[in-house]
């Protein structure tokens, strides 16, 4: 059993939404990873650790793979939901009825591994504030420095 998943989603090509993407790409590059693609595996692994996936959303049959793992961090992008540019929390296991099929929230990722299994694993997400989601693989200037930050955040929280 792995340590971490680190779980990113949203869109890469409407802009900011695809911070998580980008965030994922900073920290392959710093790895030597350069080359890795997002799309084309489930999981990638980072490091003997450390296992990282990337999809255009949550889904309820991640719940299988997430409960392989100890701890779980979820990457996403926000709007003006959250308060801070940047959030780290830690969440727990709440299933979220939504009217929208392509909404699934983290917690309830974590309450369907509950569900299956008994137990979760630790879990945060990581939330990055978004600008601009119009059709671009381009990041705004504010959420780009965002990324910088959330890679330091990563770093010391699980790697240090």
């Amino acid at each position: 059993m792995k340590n971490n998943l680190f779980i990113g989603y949203g869109n890469p090509d409407r802009g900011d939404d695809g911070a998580a993407y980008h965030l994922f790409k900073v920290l392959l590059n710093n790895s030597g990873k350069k080359d890795a693609d997002l799309f084309s595996s489930d999981t990638i692994s980072f490091d003997e650790n450390t296992d990282i996936m990337f999809n255009f959303q949550l889904l309820p049959e991640f719940s299988e793979r997430i409960a392989q793992y100890k701890k779980v961090l979820f990457i996403d992008t926000h709007t003006g939901t959250i308060e801070e540019d940047i959030s780290f929390q830690s969440i727990n296991p709440n299933y979220q009825h939504s009217p929208f099929t392509h909404h699934f929230s983290p917690s309830s990722c974590l309450a369907v591994v509950q569900s299956l299994t008994g137990k979760h694993p630790k879990a945060w997400l990581l939330s990055i504030r978004g600008f601009q989601f119009g059709f671009s693989r381009e990041l705004s200037e504010q959420t780009r420095e965002f990324i910088n930050q959330a890679f330091d955040i990563i770093r010391g929280e699980f790697f240090e």
